[in-house]
């Protein structure tokens, strides 16, 4: 056997005579007997273009079916475009993770059953990784059915652990623990994720300049939304000790001045909890704040005003682990005063305003 001429064409020797193949028909595929070029040169590149055209239909159609030319595609689409640059990140950690395990499967040959045990069952020690990568999967799917008919819902029954323990609010011990960390920039990086109530980018984004007046001015990434937060005490504490290097814009700064990133400050937090027994990311430090926020009485008005919360299902189920005792004692002591102050305008003999 030897090669030709033309690519894809191979030719065999048997008992002294010559054979033309076309070999790139399909990988596994037998070769496709050529004409002789020298006794039938027309109908030998006839066929030559002939396979040509349908080897690279098939090769078209073979990577436009894929998972990873899909997800090639929703990358460069309007709506990843439209996601916020976190947001952004936080995919493609994932899906990146999706493309190891499925870059050449075929879309229509893509089952719940194979998503349940390469994901689901494989990453079950991670449930909340497992659970975002399904989401994803969700949305690669509804983005695929638009484009190509007929593809089976490759999510199609599977249930998500609903174990997303790093995006839960941090016990109070392991909380306590990060507030007196002997690692200043950890120490701060967690307070101003607490005291500010914000998400990990936008904290990772704060500058000195930003710092005035007793207030730390933030404009969300996510949202666009400017939020205006006055300064808690433990806050401006840290602040006034934290060293600042006239070349760091960012109050959270890498050695070279830029901005510390969310994805580095995820690991820090994973890396410390974990110490403590589970696994907690800085985003769950938005939901403590939250939940301190409701504890201490505030309206939902009052929460959203520092967290930046536009929907009030949103901020409720920020706030769902906020202490009901806490609450309850509260309620019943504002009841209290209130039937106090009725009882001292009737023996005052006045009537309650």
């Amino acid at each position: 056997m030897s090669k030709s001429l033309w690519p894809g064409v191979r030719v065999k020797t048997a008992k002294g005579k010559k054979y033309w193949y076309w070999t790139r028909v399909e990988p596994g595929a037998p070769w496709v007997r050529l004409p002789s070029p020298y006794d039938d040169a027309d109908g030998f590149m006839r066929k030559l273009a002939h396979y040509q055209r349908v080897t690279a239909r098939i090769a078209e159609h073979k990577r436009e079916g894929t998972f990873g030319a899909l997800v090639t595609t929703y990358r460069g689409s309007r709506d990843y475009e439209r996601l916020s640059a976190n947001t952004r990140i936080s995919y493609d950690r994932y899906l990146d993770r999706l493309v190891v395990a499925y870059a050449d499967a075929p879309l229509v040959e893509m089952t719940p059953e194979d998503i349940q045990v390469r994901v689901m069952d494989a990453n079950s020690d991670t449930p909340a990784a497992a659970d975002m990568m399904l989401t994803i999967l969700r949305v690669l799917y509804k983005f695929a059915l638009k484009r190509r008919r007929g593809l089976e819902d490759w999510t199609a029954g599977i249930e998500p652990y609903g174990n997303k323990t790093e995006r839960e609010p941090w016990p109070l011990h392991m909380l306590d623990a990060a507030k007196a960390s002997d690692d200043p920039l950890f120490r701060l990086a967690v307070k101003l994720a607490l005291y500010t109530g914000q998400r990990p980018g936008d904290v990772c984004n704060m500058t000195w300049n930003a710092v005035q007046g007793g207030y730390i001015r933030v404009r969300q990434q996510k949202t666009g939304t400017p939020v205006e937060i006055a300064m808690h005490t433990e806050l401006a504490a840290e602040l006034a000790t934290a060293k600042r290097s006239d070349r760091h814009l960012f109050i959270l700064s890498n050695r070279q001045g830029g901005p510390l990133t969310s994805k580095v400050l995820l690991k820090w937090c994973q890396a410390f909890t974990r110490k403590l027994g589970r696994n907690y990311s800085p985003h769950g430090l938005r939901k403590n704040a939250t939940n301190e926020l409701f504890e201490a009485g505030c309206t939902a008005a009052e929460v959203a005003a520092i967290t930046g919360h536009k929907s009030l299902s949103m901020l409720e189920h920020y706030g769902k682990a906020r202490s009901q005792p806490k609450l309850a004692a509260r309620a019943i002591g504002k009841w209290t005063e209130t039937e106090q102050e009725r009882e001292n305008h009737k023996a005052n003999g006045k009537p309650r305003q």
